[in-house]
């Protein structure tokens, strides 16, 4: 296994070797393949290197395993590989990105295996537990011409089927069995588990899990088959399970690529996740006060072309009060620089945000970043000439992704502040118009 941090590039050689962080030709060849058939650069090459970009997570290449970890931690801090996994599964749990409880994060970041190899461990772990309790059982129906009167006849294919065999009788049953989607599902997940050569302590047990599935059929799941399985209330113990079943399903291939075992490819842009993180810590701050948080806004154009609206905007988060708006968020996962001008701000981000607070009429539009070494809280404000558009560059503390109670109640509290702070001061400007008409 080689640990890669976010932006870090590792040396491409003739050979995978761990020990000098070095990605075989080979390899190299077949997560080229793997980036050019999902349209996605999760790595980028270069001569003789690799960088990796914003996405993160853990690639399965044959028996070679390579996880991308986020810049979580402080610069020139000493890396800790278990803290970082536990903050980066962290805020993935909370974001939705992947289905797992707060109980699973610390055994998953403390695991000596590759994150893949911790997620599979996981899903045959409990699969395990749930199969012991008891199968998954639907009502599946059945059309079938029995010798025998069984169920609801069907008088149409009845008459054609058996208009001189009357001993026969085409009935539709529902059957109370095993054998039903939902089981089928998991064991695909299942078998790409025992298929993978990463570890075969996981293959093994995943060998042997399989022969409970011996009632239920074979069946190859496509993304969108896997999307149309529908778990029931009467099966919501499954639910974990059957989102890291499909989770599994579309991130491994279902056969080698050349001399290759399957891929496996459990990465995340953390751009998504860090927006979706900090959708939901928002929410969980104003939960239980007048504030609604509404995530990607739309239903606004930047221009109209032929009497249609071109360029949509879509902030990530919008606060509201009833249906006032009281400000904006958007998030970059993004490190600012104190040393470069304007703390290496993008001129685009700037623009989209002058964007959004003006279509929008907002009052105050944050741009968010993620919190390190010496960077303030509030960054820097900026004001149109008409003062009418006001952008705030503000940091947020990731101290609250490792799941404890207090440093999670710290981002909440440093959220809830910055929404509380533009409401106060439009309840102050409203007051002084009022007090002004008065007098």
């Amino acid at each position: 296994m080689i640990v890669l941090r976010e932006h870090e590039s590792i040396h491409v050689g003739t050979e995978w070797c761990s020990q000098d962080r070095t990605l075989g030709q080979r390899e190299l060849d077949v997560l080229l393949s793997h980036q050019e058939k999902v349209n996605c650069q999760l790595l980028k090459p270069g001569f003789k290197n690799l960088t990796a970009t914003s996405w993160v997570g853990t690639l399965g290449l044959g028996r070679y395993c390579l996880d991308v970890i986020p810049k979580i931690d402080n610069a020139g801090a000493t890396l800790d590989e278990k803290q970082t996994r536990t903050s980066f599964l962290w805020m993935a749990a909370r974001a939705g990105v992947v289905p797992i409880a707060e109980a699973d994060v610390a055994p998953l970041a403390a695991s000596p295996q590759s994150l893949l190899v911790a997620f599979l461990q996981l899903y045959v772990q409990k699969l395990s537990l749930e199969w012991q309790r008891g199968p998954v059982r639907q009502y599946v129906a059945e059309e079938e011409n029995h010798p025998f009167l069984k169920g609801k006849l069907l008088f149409a294919p009845h008459l054609r089927h058996n208009a001189i065999l009357q001993h026969r009788f085409f009935t539709r049953t529902d059957d109370f069995v095993v054998d039903n989607p939902l089981a089928c599902l998991l064991k695909a997940a299942l078998r790409r588990c025992a298929a993978q050569s990463l570890c075969s302590a996981t293959a093994l047990q995943a060998k042997r899990l399989l022969l409970g599935f011996a009632d239920v059929t074979d069946t190859e799941f496509s993304s969108e088959k896997a999307e149309a399985v529908v778990l029931t209330r009467q099966h919501q113990r499954f639910d974990k399970l059957v989102r890291l079943a499909k989770m599994i399903l579309r991130s491994s291939s279902p056969g080698g690529t050349g001399q290759f075992a399957p891929i496996y490819s459990l990465m995340f842009d953390m751009n998504i996740v860090f927006e979706r993180f900090v959708a939901a810590e928002l929410q969980a701050a104003l939960a239980g006060t007048d504030f609604v948080v509404r995530s990607q806004l739309g239903g606004r154009s930047l221009l109209l072309h032929n009497g249609r609206p071109k360029f949509q905007l879509r902030p990530d988060l919008g606060v509201f009060i009833g249906q006032r708006l009281v400000c904006l968020l958007d998030t970059k996962w993004k490190r600012l620089d104190p040393h470069k001008n304007h703390y290496g701000i993008s001129q685009a981000d700037m623009y989209q945000m002058y964007a959004y607070g003006k279509e929008f009429d907002a009052p105050v539009t944050f741009l968010l970043y993620p919190q390190w070494g010496s960077l303030p809280q509030r960054v820097s404000s900026y004001f149109h000439t008409d003062e009418q558009c006001r952008i705030e560059v503000v940091t947020v503390t990731l101290e609250g992704a490792n799941g404890s109670q207090v440093s999670a109640g710290a981002l909440r509290e440093q959220l809830k502040a910055l929404v509380k702070s533009v409401h106060d001061m439009a309840l102050q400007g409203i007051h002084t118009s009022i007090t002004q008409e008065t007098l």
